[in-house]
């Protein structure tokens, strides 16, 4: 079985094997040591001192950029909702003038302005042309 790169099965018995008993040895409370003394600090080095103030002047151009972003959006929001005001009102208008043409030429009204200027329609004469 051992060429087969299979585990064998290990019988299983009904007690587990017992241990000699033996001690752990205790461990003994050692006094922890601050490394540094409660009243100095170690001072920061000018590498340090150079990344948190690197560091500070990048965080500042982010939150700049961030809100002049956000008001550079607004205006553009602002300017398209005046475009689409205009456009829907150039839209009623179209639709105003629309209505005014086909009023206009309506059949009614031409045969009336025909008989107040005493013109006579001869439906043989007339051809509907469309595009």
């Amino acid at each position: 079985m051992a060429q087969n790169n299979l585990a064998e099965a290990v019988p299983l018995t009904a007690e587990p094997q017992q241990r000699p008993n033996i001690e752990q040895p205790q461990r003994q409370a050692q006094p922890v040591s601050d490394p540094t003394p409660s009243g100095k600090r170690l001072p920061f080095s000018k590498f340090e001192k150079c990344l948190m103030t690197v560091c500070g002047l990048v965080l500042a151009l982010l939150m700049v950029s961030v809100v002049s972003t956000k008001i550079a959006m607004s205006n553009t929001v602002h300017d398209l909702q005046s475009i689409n005001n205009s456009v829907t009102t150039y839209q009623n208008r179209n639709t105003n003038a629309q209505q005014e043409i086909n009023e206009l030429q309506s059949r009614s009204r031409l045969d009336k302005i025909a008989k107040k200027q005493g013109l006579t329609l001869e439906n043989d004469r007339i051809r509907n042309v469309n595009k």
